[in-house]
């Protein structure tokens, strides 16, 4: 009996049930296959992700280095000359670019520099962008945007000495005289002197130069209607302080030494909007 059972022959329905069962396996199998397959891919593609990233950053290090220690040979002077400090900005900085400029790479407002004036050879002064004894990294400034050059004169005089500073601008420079109330746009170059006994015709002549009535001057790239800069500037005030000093004779006279104080920078630095080239905007546009 269980002999003809087994040699009984299977029914349609059985068949076409085992097919069903066949053709799902099939599916399943060929799911899974594909599903291995893409996990692969998956795999391949992020090591490859990975590996280019590890390599990207490796040029960016490199990069850096050589853009800051290229900049430091180019004008070390400058960089031992300026002081560094931190500023209030916007410290988000996007990293796009070999120079990327923080807050202490920027001159900070309260920053005063001292000059002492040779008496043979005076001293010149620069203020740039990238260049000069005070370095902005502003969009807003050129190089030599402004050279002061401070000459002694009447050196001959045993008592006291007079100074005469010429001013020259590659920018735009907007000028505040002592005891005057406004600024006006200079020229491209303009005279002044400092002096007790002499005369000096029509340019402006002061008996001093001090801290509470400094000479003021403001550096920008473009000037509205009424005479004021569109975008932002830098204020600076320049003076002087009586000092006592041995003349070749032994006698004692008065000279000065001269400061450069940087007031303001209105209405700041936006970092976040740097170029590539590493140098920083103001921050939005203001009225006024």
């Amino acid at each position: 009996m269980i002999l003809a059972q087994v040699m009984k022959s299977y029914s349609m329905d059985q068949i076409r049930i085992l097919e069903e069962r066949m053709n799902a396996y099939e599916t399943w199998v060929f799911v899974l296959i594909l599903l291995v397959a893409v996990l692969i891919l998956i795999t391949v593609m992020q090591r490859l992700t990975i590996a280019k990233l590890r390599s990207l950053e490796a040029f960016k290090s490199k990069s850096i280095s050589k853009g800051v220690s290229s900049a430091m040979n180019q004008n070390p002077s400058s960089l031992a000359e300026v002081p560094i400090a931190d500023i209030h900005t916007i410290t988000q900085t996007p990293i796009h670019s070999a120079m990327i400029i923080q807050g202490k790479d920027l001159p900070d407002p309260g920053l005063v520099f001292k000059y002492v004036i040779p008496i043979s050879e005076g001293k010149v002064i620069t203020i740039g962008q990238r260049e000069g004894n005070v370095v902005t990294r502003s969009t807003e400034v050129l190089d030599h945007h402004l050279t002061i050059d401070i000459k002694a004169v009447d050196i001959s005089n045993f008592e006291i000495l007079s100074y005469s500073l010429e001013f020259r601008r590659e920018g735009k420079v907007l000028l505040q005289l002592p005891g005057a109330k406004d600024f006006h746009e200079m020229g491209v170059k303009q005279r002044i002197h400092i002096s007790k006994s002499l005369s000096f015709e029509e340019e402006p002549c002061f008996e001093s130069l001090d801290n509470n009535q400094p000479l003021r001057f403001r550096i920008g790239s473009r000037l509205n209607v009424n005479g004021r800069f569109k975008t932002g500037y830098f204020e600076f005030h320049l003076f002087a302080k009586d000092v006592f000093e041995k003349t070749k004779n032994g006698n004692k006279r008065i000279e000065k030494h001269f400061y450069l104080k940087l007031f303001k920078i209105f209405p700041g630095y936006d970092t976040a909007g740097q170029t590539k080239e590493g140098l920083v905007p103001m921050l939005g546009r203001f009225e006024g």
